[in-house]
């Protein structure tokens, strides 16, 4: 008999919380000479972004770089402030994890993503202290779909793959689950993956 416990483990973008770079490029745009749309072209999952969230560069630098490419004449607290406050949550995933908690479920979150926006997270959404684990892109120098990443998240829950459910909105990153024998939700309807999470657990 398979004594293992299970694990759900969550992207957090478009999965726990909905987000939207162009709100950071408007506000970003206030102190540059810059339209909003080239704005958003440097953050929206730019190599500029993607850089920072695999954590090759630290806050102040991600901050300098973006500063230069947009003309940003703003303090680092400001350029923060504008950059990260672009989440809010999806209620119907939040009181599902949450409910798996409740059922002695552990959860992780599995995430490509940067410091400035977990701080502010952190912060701003209590549900985030309630994860079991946090495999955090910029904490381990590579991102999703890379499968070395896949393999972190594996060792902190010290499960076999087949005992492992992830859900993902993009495709790639489902399929990279699957490749390490993870099982995985392509997550697009929040009634759809709850749905699928369920059939898994046997509830």
């Amino acid at each position: 008999m398979n004594t293992e416990r299970r694990w759900v483990i969550f992207d957090l973008g478009k999965v726990l919380l909905d987000f939207d770079f162009a709100i950071a490029a408007k506000e970003l745009a206030r102190y540059s000479p810059q339209e909003e749309e080239q704005i958003l072209e440097s953050i929206n999952q730019s190599p500029l972004l993607h850089t920072f969230e695999r954590g090759d560069w630290s806050e102040a630098q991600f901050f300098q770089k973006l500063s230069v490419e947009c003309r940003l004449e703003a303090s680092l607290e400001e350029l923060k402030k504008g950059f990260a406050e672009i989440f809010t949550p999806v209620p119907s995933m939040v009181g599902f994890m949450e409910s798996l908690k409740e059922r002695g479920i552990p959860v992780m979150v599995f995430s490509n993503t940067n410091v400035t926006a977990v701080d502010y997270i952190r912060a701003a959404f209590p549900f985030f202290e309630r994860f079991d684990a946090y495999c955090l892109s910029y904490e381990h120098g590579c991102m999703k779909p890379d499968t070395t990443l896949y393999g972190v998240a594996q060792l902190m829950t010290r499960c076999t793959p087949g005992n492992l459910l992830f859900l993902d909105d993009r495709a790639e990153n489902v399929h990279a689950a699957r490749q390490m024998g993870w099982n995985a939700i392509h997550h697009q309807a929040p009634e759809d993956s709850i749905e699928g999470v369920n059939q898994w657990l046997g509830a």
